[in-house]
C-alpha cells in the first residue's frame, strides 16, 4: 500500500500572498485517512459540483472616505475569468489588491485501487472605497463560465458620514497647484488636534500612549508615475522613542522578545501650532502634526492623494468627575487632493533645451588663443536650482539656429553627449573658426518657467579670442634639399636609369621579387583584419552596456553582501542586505535600483516569470529588512537575515538569468 499527494500551487498577481492554512492540511489528510479505513473511493468534486461565487467584506461598517477590502471566491472552476465588478462603480471605486488560487488536488492508492480528489478555487481580492454615504448595497459579481453567467449573492455596506466636531481636523495639502515632469512638490497630510481641557501646553497625544491614533494615508507607496524617497528611509527617522504619536497604515515593527510578536509603529510627526475658529467661532490654537512627503513626477497626467483618514479615542474638552480625562472615539476625513502634472506646452522656441524651471547657464572656450581652422572646444554649462527640472531632460542645444554661429565657425559635433556632475550638466562642442578676428557671441537659450507657465531667455556671457590667419607655406618649402653625402646622385634619362652611374657598386640586382611582396602584403592584410574585428569587437562590448551591467550583476549583489558582513552596525547590514537584492534584479532586468520597494521588486519579478517560491522568498526578506529597521533589529536577527540573502541571492540571480 502507498500513498502519494500532489498540491497544486497557489498562484499570487500583484497582492499579497494567502498562505493555506493548517485547516485545509487538516481537511486534504481526512479525505486521505477516510479513504484507507473505509476503502471508499472518492470522486472528482470539482468535475460534478456546480460551480458558485462566495463573497466577504472585512467590516459591515466605515466612515466616509475610508475603504473596505473586498474577497470574491470563485469554487468548483479549475482556471475562472475575473469576474465583472461592473455593476459596482456606480458606488464604489474598485482597485484590484491581486488574486490567488487555491486549487488542491489529492491522489491515494489503496490495496492497488487509485482514487482522487480535485478542490478548485481561485480568490480575488478588490479595494472598494464607497462614492456615498448611506446603506450601500454591493451588487453579486459575475463570472461567465462555459457560456453560462455565474452570479455571486449582494451584501450590504453601511458607509458612516462623520459627525461634525472640531476635535480633530486632518487636511491634505500641496505646495504646488500644478506642476510638470521633473518638478518636486511636496504633499502633506496635517492633523489639527484640540489641547488638553485646562492644560494648552502639554501634548494632547500624551495621554494616548497606550492606544495611539491611527492614519491611513493612499501615498505610503507612490504610484506608478510618482517617484520619491524609499519608503523606509523616509519613515525611519520619525519613529517615536516614547510611543507618543500616530500609527500609519500596517506598518508594524517586530518586538525585542524571541516570542514577542509584531507591533504598530508608532511615529511621532513634525509639531507646531496653528490657530484656527472652532464650531462656535471662537479661535483655537491647534496642535499641529505634519506629515511631509517630497514627490517627483516622472510624466504628465492626474493623480489623487486622499481621501486620507484619523481613527482614535482623543481628549474631549470634558473631564471626569475624578480628574480624568474623558475620551471621544471619532473618525475624521480629510478629502481627496488632485494634482495635474502637465506637459510643457507648445509651439516651444528653437532654442528651448528641455529645462523646466530656473538653470544658471555659464560658456568658457578653450584655446582662446588659435588660427583660422584650428579647432576649439566650446562648453556649455547647465546648474540646476532647487525645485527645477531634472537635468536629464535638458538636451544640447541647436547651435545651428544661432547665426551668429554658424557664419563665423564650423561646428563639427552638433549634437554632442551631456555629461551630469552633481547639479551640473556639460555640453562640449567642436568649432572651427573661419576667419580671423571672430569672437563667441552671447549664446541665448529657453528654458520652461512653471511659475508664470511661460518660456524665457538665459543668455551667456560672450567670449573673446584671438584668431589669426593661417601660415602659408611657399612652393619649395614643401620637399626639402637632399643632402649631396652618403651616396652617388641617380638621374633619370631616356636611355636609363643607369646611364651614368660608373661605380660598380652602385649596380645590382633590381628583379622585383613579387611573390615575397604578395605573402608580406597578405600577412599585412590578415593582421589588420585580425586587429580590426578586435576593436570591432571591444567597441561593441564597451558600448553594450545593459550587457556589462548584467554581466556584473551577481558580482556586484556578493560585494554587498560581503560588505555586511564586515558591517558592525545591524542599520548598516540590513541597508547592504536589502541594496543587493534589489540591486541585482535592477541590473537583470536594466532598470533604476534606487527607490525600489517591495511590491516594485515582486512586479519586476513577475514580469521576468520568476517561479512563485523565489518571488515569496524576496519579498518575505525585503518585508522583513523593513520591519527589522523599524523595530531596530538585534544583531542575532540581521544576521539571520543576512544568511536567508546568501541563499537566496544565486537563486535568484539564475531564474533572471535563465528568463531575460
Amino acid at each position: 500500500m502507498a500513498i502519494t499527494q500532489k498540491i497544486e500551487p497557489g498562484l499570487t498577481i500583484g497582492g499579497p500572498r494567502t498562505v493555506i492554512g493548517s485547516a485545509k492540511a487538516c481537511r486534504r489528510w481526512l479525505v486521505v485517512f477516510v479513504g484507507l479505513f473505509c476503502g471508499g473511493v472518492s470522486t472528482p468534486l470539482a468535475a460534478e459540483d456546480k460551480p458558485f461565487i462566495e463573497v466577504r467584506l472585512a467590516v459591515e461598517e466605515i466612515f466616509t472616505g475610508e475603504s473596505v477590502d473586498y474577497t470574491v471566491e470563485v469554487h468548483n472552476v479549475k482556471n475562472p475569468p475575473v469576474p465583472d465588478l461592473s455593476a459596482l462603480r456606480a458606488d464604489f471605486e474598485v482597485k484590484a489588491n491581486g488574486d490567488q488560487s487555491k486549487n488542491m488536488s489529492s491522489t491515494t492508492i489503496i490495496n492497488g485501487k487509485i482514487s482522487q480528489q480535485n478542490v478548485f478555487s481561485h480568490l480575488y481580492q478588490y479595494r472598494l472605497t464607497p462614492r456615498r454615504s448611506g446603506v450601500l448595497t454591493i451588487p453579486g459579481p459575475t463570472v461567465d463560465v462555459n457560456g453560462k453567467k455565474i452570479v455571486g449573492p449582494e451584501v450590504e455596506l453601511r458607509v458612516v458620514e462623520p459627525e461634525e466636531q472640531d476635535l480633530v481636523i486632518p487636511e491634505i495639502v500641496i505646495d504646488r497647484k500644478r506642476v510638470y515632469p521633473t518638478q518636486p512638490f511636496e504633499v502633506t497630510l496635517q492633523i489639527l488636534v484640540r489641547p488638553l481641557p485646562g492644560d494648552s501646553d502639554r501634548d494632547p497625544l500624551g495621554p494616548l500612549v497606550r492606544q495611539p491614533p491611527h492614519l491611513e494615508i493612499n501615498w505610503l507607496d507612490l504610484p506608478s508615475g510618482l517617484a520619491g524617497e524609499e519608503k523606509s528611509r523616509w519613515l525611519q527617522g520619525l519613529l517615536s522613542e516614547n510611543g507618543v504619536g500616530f500609527t500609519l497604515n500596517d506598518i508594524a515593527t517586530r518586538g525585542g522578545g524571541f516570542f514577542e510578536s509584531s507591533r504598530a509603529a508608532v511615529f511621532q510627526l513634525q509639531q507646531g501650532r496653528k490657530t484656527r475658529p472652532g464650531l462656535d467661532g471662537q479661535p483655537v490654537e491647534y496642535f499641529a502634526y505634519e506629515l511631509t512627503r517630497l514627490v517627483t513626477p516622472e510624466r504628465s497626467g492626474r493623480f489623487t492623494f486622499g481621501p486620507a483618514t484619523v481613527k482614535g479615542t482623543f481628549v474631549s474638552r470634558s473631564k471626569a468627575k475624578d480628574g480624568r480625562f474623558s475620551g471621544k472615539r471619532l473618525v475624521a476625513v480629510a478629502p481627496a487632493v488632485e494634482l495635474e502634472v502637465r506637459e510643457v506646452p507648445e509651439p516651444r522656441p528653437a532654442t528651448f533645451c528641455g529645462g523646466i524651471g530656473d538653470y544658471r547657464v555659464a560658456a568658457s572656450a578653450s584655446p582662446t588663443e588659435l588660427r583660422v581652422g584650428d579647432p576649439l572646444t566650446l562648453t556649455l554649462e547647465f546648474e540646476r536650482t532647487v525645485g527645477s527640472g531634472s537635468l536629464e531632460l535638458i538636451a544640447a542645444p541647436d547651435l545651428t539656429a544661432i547665426p551668429a554661429i554658424t557664419d563665423e565657425f564650423e561646428i563639427v559635433d552638433r549634437n554632442p553627449t551631456g555629461r551630469v556632475t552633481g547639479e551640473v550638466k556639460r555640453f562640449a562642442y567642436a568649432l572651427r573658426p573661419k576667419r580671423p578676428g571672430v569672437a563667441i557671441p552671447a549664446l541665448s537659450v529657453a528654458l520652461f518657467d512653471p511659475v508664470a507657465e511661460s518660456f524665457t531667455d538665459v543668455s551667456t556671457k560672450p567670449i573673446s579670442l584671438k584668431v589669426t590667419e593661417a601660415s602659408r607655406l611657399g612652393a619649395g618649402e614643401l620637399v626639402g634639399a637632399l643632402s649631396g653625402a652618403g651616396g652617388t646622385e641617380l638621374k633619370s634619362r631616356e636611355q636609363g636609369i643607369y646611364q651614368n652611374v660608373t661605380d660598380l657598386a652602385e649596380l645590382s640586382d633590381q628583379t622585383i621579387p613579387v611573390t615575397g611582396l604578395a605573402e608580406v602584403a597578405a600577412g599585412i592584410w590578415g593582421l589588420a583584419g585580425g586587429l580590426i574585428l578586435v576593436l570591432q569587437r571591444r567597441r561593441r562590448q564597451a558600448g553594450d552596456l545593459v550587457g556589462q551591467r548584467r554581466q556584473q550583476a551577481r558580482r556586484q549583489a556578493e560585494k554587498k553582501l560581503a560588505e555586511a558582513r564586515q558591517s558592525a552596525p545591524q542599520a548598516t547590514v540590513l541597508r547592504c542586505i536589502r541594496a543587493a537584492v534589489l540591486g541585482l534584479i535592477a541590473d537583470l532586468r536594466n532598470v533604476v535600483a534606487e527607490g525600489l520597494t517591495a511590491v516594485d521588486a515582486d512586479r519586476l519579478l513577475t514580469q521576468a516569470g520568476v517561479s512563485d517560491a523565489t518571488r515569496a522568498d524576496v519579498r518575505t526578506l525585503l518585508e522583513s529588512i523593513e520591519s527589522a529597521e523599524y523595530g531596530s533589529a538585534g544583531l542575532a536577527e540581521a544576521t539571520a537575515l543576512l544568511t536567508q540573502a546568501d541563499g537566496l541571492i544565486p537563486r535568484l540571480a539564475r531564474e533572471l538569468e535563465r528568463r531575460s
